[in-house]
């Protein structure tokens, strides 16, 4: 009976894994990262407001062209005079209307270099948009190579787990036989199967460990089926990097994204200093345009009186006027005296550029001490790779050697256990190690700006 729920248990166990395989589609690290550049949530958010950005990038924008309106009014009155204060005003109803049509053209012509300020200040706010948006990109790179190693690892742990259970089913299934025929006590067989049903809930339990890693990288991906499974092409590999700390800082100076997106936030507040300067000269500014007032009088039902005391009606036909009229008009205004705020907005600007020296100083000595210790936790676990892989090496020559013993009755049961644990522990610790550089590099690579260069061509 103990057998055969071993045998069923077995084969539900492979049965699981054999379709999870075949349900799942091939995926390479180019593959997953292709789809989160495209999909990603933050990513499209941060695309959408560079175009804000490039759209807002102009001349107009700044303030460089006039400004033209087209303006129609159109006016219909009727007065009726029922009783005039002077005997000589007109009688009666007068309908009167009038349409007039113009054109008005207001145009800054200077205004203390505000305009050009103003424009080289929108193409520092694209560039910041831009900034932002490559910060954006550099950490979702990071989270989905990091994402999909991960998931990786989490399928060899699983591995390693199913090859500690085939030993333990295999041993547990060698003592079956031995316990029948009667040479072996029932302590040992119950001691393997108490080995077989833990390494049993192991594998289980990393089979959850292994589905939720890959719900953590559709998450990533903007996949809306979070249960999707992946049969991933990448391996875990390692290749070894001679980096040079130097080499690492300059180009950290000149490619950090977070330190390029520092330094035009500090262009930014120069140009609002050149902006608060500004207010300082007069403005000029043109107000021009172009009016047609045409206007109609009806005057049939009003009465004319005369100075003999008799009136007469007023004229049948409606009375009609045409005017143009063209104005152009220069306006100079210079700000004399306001209370100090100017003085004041140019004093907080020049607080603000040493705020943001200070912001970038800071900013500086955290990601130098960043990239020393992603420096030294990368030669660090290039030294404990190596370890486990020997350490891995040892530990399957070890076991190998005690199967024949153990078979032979030179080793316990317990110690053949150990010597088993110490081969699944081995090949956990040499996947960790792998798993380990690769996010010492990944680190690397995001700190000196060369994830965005190497996984976007």
């Amino acid at each position: 009976m103990k057998f055969r729920l071993y045998t069923i248990f077995s084969m539900a166990l492979m049965c699981y894994s054999g379709s999870a395989v075949s349900q799942s589609q091939p995926l390479s690290l180019s593959d997953a990262i292709r789809i989160g550049l495209e999909r990603n949530y933050d990513i499209i958010i941060e695309r959408s407001n560079v175009q804000v950005a490039e759209n807002n990038n102009a001349w107009g924008e700044a303030g460089r062209y006039p400004t033209v309106t087209l303006n129609l009014n159109q006016n219909n009155s009727l007065t009726d005079n029922v009783k005039t204060a002077s005997p000589f005003q007109l009688q009666d109803q007068t309908i009167s209307s009038s349409l007039n049509p113009g054109v008005n053209l207001n145009w800054t012509l200077f205004n203390g270099f505000k305009i050009n300020i103003s424009k080289s200040r929108l193409q520092e706010l694209q560039s910041e948009s831009q900034g932002n948006a490559d910060i954006v990109i550099a950490n979702t790179l990071q989270s989905i190579i990091l994402g999909y190693y991960k998931a990786v690892l989490e399928k060899r742990r699983l591995v390693e787990f199913e090859r500690q259970l085939k030993l333990s089913g295999d041993k547990y299934s060698y003592t079956k036989v031995k316990s029948e025929l009667g040479s072996a006590v029932s302590t040992d067989l119950f001691l393997e199967e108490g080995n077989y049903l833990t390494d049993s809930t192991n594998y289980i339990n990393q089979q959850l460990v292994y589905r939720n890693a890959m719900r953590d990288l559709n998450v990533m991906l903007a996949e809306t089926n979070v249960d999707k499974k992946y049969n991933f092409t990448d391996d875990l590999l390692y290749e070894e990097e001679n980096y040079q700390l130097e080499d690492l800082l300059t180009k950290l100076n000149s490619k950090n994204v977070d330190l390029k997106k520092q330094y035009i936030s500090q262009q930014l507040i120069i140009y609002n200093r050149g902006l608060a300067r500004a207010d300082r000269y007069p403005t000029v500014t043109l107000n021009s345009g172009y009016s047609h007032n045409r206007s109609r009088v009806d005057l049939s039902n009003a009465t004319f009186p005369g100075q003999d005391g008799t009136s007469s009606p007023g004229p049948t036909e409606a009375l009609n006027a045409i005017t143009d009229n063209y104005f152009a008009n220069f306006t100079i205004a210079f700000t004399l005296f306001n209370g100090g705020k100017i003085n004041r907005a140019i004093q907080n600007t020049v607080i603000q550029e040493d705020i943001a020296n200070i912001t970038t100083q800071r900013l500086k000595t955290s990601l130098y001490r960043d990239l020393a210790q992603a420096y030294d936790q990368y030669q660090i676990r290039k030294q404990l790779y190596g370890i486990t892989v020997r350490k891995q090496d040892v530990a399957d020559t070890n076991l190998s050697i005690s199967e024949e013993k153990f078979k032979n009755g030179s080793i316990n049961s317990f110690d053949h256990r150990t010597v088993q644990n110490n081969s699944l522990s081995a090949a956990l610790e040499e996947l960790q190690a792998v798993y380990n550089l690769i996010d010492s590099k990944v680190s690397l690579m995001r700190l000196t700006g060369g994830i965005i260069e190497t996984y976007t061509e």
